[in-house]
């Protein structure tokens, strides 16, 4: 039930608009990709870099773009898409804890964009009115508050100013290729401005920089996907929307990188690019460059101004840090989210504040550029990294509509996102590699109790299914024996010194799991509820212990005979390989449960797996006493198994300084050789352990309480006796070991070799 109520609380009680393809993501996402970039900062990158350098940033930035769109686009027609943007996508298909450590730092990404384009207009309009050079930060904050009045007002009315705004910056584009083709570009001004600036060295920090500076010209695709919760149809129109601004874009860029270099000064364009641009005007439309960068600069801020707070509403909504959960409030029927988009002011007029103080005008807009690139390009590698994981869970329900994508595809651009990240700043992307984990690994514990349906479950499914049948077709050995440990849990909380015992034993390098038998009654619906209530609790006891095992409850029928019900349950309790081949069970202290205890133990027995019985559990499993563990040897077939089972033990944090003992009963003829054997053991076994060989001129009982009494833990081998000598055995047994420290018998099914 938890998990419905996390599920709704996710989703918005407002819905918000039906905006189509067009208007939605494709004319967002476009007026984002063409903006400050492409009027500040292309002509200077051409200048520097040459033609071919510019066009190489130009194929490696919208490989990216194209890898992530193509991984966007295969989410997101896989699943109900709702507001939240990347957030919500990556979040639904890796969990919530990366979704919610890329949710944040994807917004502050997107927040930061928005003074980086206010910065950019800012930047324009000094050039052209350089009066207004000493009143820098008011030209900035003055459009900025009239973007937030606009998205005050609603996304529809910004969708509507964009119509106007995609006019405006159609017209400036013919502008400027029309100028840079009536500029007459040559073959020849093609060939000299095709390399970087002659006798200038283009180093890796030049290449990072200006690729830096041109990246968040191909991010503004995600414009379009961060109105999700705004689309009529998401599935439909993301894929689309995305895939044909990238497009257009790319197609736009490429034609402007090749007239700049053909027809300009290579001088003109790296000392004003934008000065260049507006002289060169057609038919003396420099206007209209001037109008063109203004409105792609601005709507480009308008744009992100009215997604990025949707992204941090949506990861509000999923209550996963609940200090954030006020930002989840919307105004109205279309869920306006009013607190986040306030945020997103104070940030980006912050960041005004900075730019204007701090640094200087161009200075300013290539550092946050170097910012908003880092973060996007840790978004876009998260992006891909989903959609491969989804590829290869192998999930039935991962049937995408869109056909394009393939593995490999989310595979290269979630490594080239890392390798162009370390590419530009190493120092920042270990910063923010040391964010996204902190955000993490706080979101994950935050959110134990959340699951969106993620496909991670199915990556896990997948990796293990392969693992067992490749595991089931290997000859098992005792090289690669591990402790697969059941235990036999009975009705009154001895079994918890059972699971304690059998924790240490496992040492984590095995599988354990706690059954019980239930009889609750000839009620199936009853019986049902009973076995869900019991596996409860022992969950509820592995979560309190902090150990980790299974719990299984069985319920047997009045009809069912107890010992044949445990027989088909040893036999049917595994998968493949990973079957249990270690029985852990209690001492009996009723005397009716006697001679089934002892047939339970030749069923087990029959079936081939080790046997343990743990005896006078009074001390706590974690706190062993000042003695040794002592190991009573009288061969390998039970003596391999229980010196393994020791060291194992002393592998954990409390029993480490704890020492093995070995212990013989011999003859004085043939001591010497006992304690060659026992020294030769220990030596061939790898395991620290004394040995000791007593006389056997005093009876076991006498010797073992002489040496034993004061040990942390004993282990004894037996041999399960015959049902007529059972009896027999269990009170030999008892009396032996009234009053010792806690004992593990143990019958070995010879599937353990010390010199393995």
């Amino acid at each position: 039930m938890k998990t419905d109520q996390n599920e709704s609380a996710a989703e918005p009680a407002a819905k918000g608009y039906s905006f189509n393809t067009f208007s939605g993501v494709f004319l967002p996402s476009i007026l984002t990709i063409l903006g400050v970039v492409m009027f500040m900062r292309l002509g200077t990158i051409v200048g520097n870099l040459g033609v071919s350098g510019a066009f190489g940033i130009l194929l490696v930035a919208e490989s990216i773009a194209v890898a992530t769109g193509l991984s966007i686009s295969a989410i997101s027609t896989n699943t109900p898409v709702k507001s939240g943007g990347p957030y919500f996508l990556i979040s639904r298909s890796l969990g919530p804890g990366f979704g919610a450590s890329i949710g944040l730092t994807y917004y502050v990404s997107q927040s930061l964009s928005v003074p980086f384009y206010v910065i950019g207009f800012t930047e324009a309009f000094v050039t052209v009115f350089p009066s207004f050079a000493d009143v820098r930060l008011w030209v900035g904050l003055i459009p900025l508050a009239v973007l937030f009045a606009i998205a005050m007002i609603g996304a529809n009315w910004a969708i509507r100013t964009q119509y106007l705004i995609m006019a405006i910056l159609a017209l400036s584009i013919v502008a400027i290729l029309g100028g840079a083709a009536a500029s007459g570009p040559t073959l020849e001004g093609l060939r000299t401005n095709f390399h970087a600036v002659k006798g200038i060295k283009v180093d890796i920090l030049i290449l990072a920089t200006n690729f830096a500076v041109f990246f968040p010209a191909v991010t503004g695709f995600l414009a379009g996907v961060n109105m999700s919760g705004d689309l009529q149809d998401a599935r439909r129109s993301i894929p689309r929307g995305t895939i044909l601004a990238i497009g257009v874009g790319f197609v736009i860029y490429a034609v402007e990188i090749l007239l700049f270099g053909a027809a300009w000064n290579r001088t003109d364009l790296i000392e004003n690019t934008y000065g260049t641009l507006v002289k060169n005007a057609v038919f003396h439309t420099g206007f209209l460059v001037f109008a063109g960068m203004a409105a792609a600069t601005l709507s480009s801020a308008l744009g992100t101004l009215i997604g990025a707070p949707r992204i941090l509403q949506a990861f509000a909504a999923d209550r996963i840090f609940h200090p954030l959960n006020f930002f989840a409030w919307g105004r109205g029927k279309n869920n306006e989210p009013i607190p986040a988009m306030c945020l997103t002011l104070l940030i980006s007029a912050g960041i005004l504040f900075w730019g204007s103080r701090q640094v200087g005008g161009g200075t300013a807009l290539n550092a946050v550029a170097e910012l908003v690139t880092m973060f996007t390009l840790f978004t876009y590698a998260i992006i891909n990294i989903a959609a491969a994981v989804e590829h290869f869970a192998a999930n039935p329900s991962f049937r995408p509509k869109f056909r394009l994508f393939h593995w490999a595809v989310g595979c290269y651009g979630a490594v080239a996102c890392f390798a162009v990240a370390l590419f530009i700043n190493a120092g920042l992307l270990i910063v923010a590699f040391f964010i996204v984990g902190i955000l993490f690994l706080v979101a994950r514990r935050k959110s134990l109790e959340s699951t969106f349906g993620d496909a991670r479950r199915g990556y896990y499914f997948e990796r293990i299914r392969r693992c067992l049948i490749h595991l089931a077709s290997m000859p098992s050995d005792a090289k690669n024996w591990r402790p697969q440990i059941l235990i036999l849990a009975g009705p009154n909380k001895k079994h918890l010194a059972l699971i304690r015992y059998g924790s240490l034993l496992n040492n984590e390098r095995g599988i354990m799991s706690v059954a019980r038998f239930l009889n609750p009654g000839p009620d199936p619906a009853a019986a049902e509820r009973q076995r869900r209530q019991e596996e409860a609790k022992l969950r509820e006891i592995a979560e309190e212990s902090g150990t980790q095992f299974f719990p299984v409850a069985v319920t047997t029928s009045e009809e069912t005979d107890f010992d044949e019900a445990l027989n088909v349950f040893l036999q049917s309790h595994s998968l493949g390989p990973l079957a249990p081949n270690i029985v852990l069970s209690g001492w009996p202290v009723n005397d009716d449960r006697i001679e089934a205890f002892f047939r339970h133990l030749q069923t087990i027995r029959l079936l081939r797996m080790n046997t343990l019985v743990l005896i006078n559990p009074e001390r706590a499993a974690e706190e062993p006493g000042d003695g040794p563990i002592d190991i009573w040897w009288r061969g390998r077939q039970n003596g391999s198994l229980m010196l393994i089972l020791a060291h194992l033990l002393t592998c954990n944090r409390g029993w480490h300084k704890t020492k093995i003992r070995l212990l013989r009963l011999a003859d004085p003829e043939h001591r010497p050789e006992a304690e060659q054997e026992l020294a030769q053991l220990a030596y061939d076994s790898r395991i620290e352990a004394q040995h000791l060989v007593l006389s056997q001129e005093a009876d076991f009982e006498t010797a073992f309480r002489a040496y034993s009494s004061h040990a942390s833990l004993i282990f004894l081998g037996f041999i399960p006796p015959q049902p007529e000598d059972c009896r027999s055995f269990y009170e030999r047994i008892s009396s032996q070991l009234e009053g010792m420290p806690t004992t593990f018998l143990a019958a070995s099914a010879g599937d353990t070799d010390l010199d393995s």
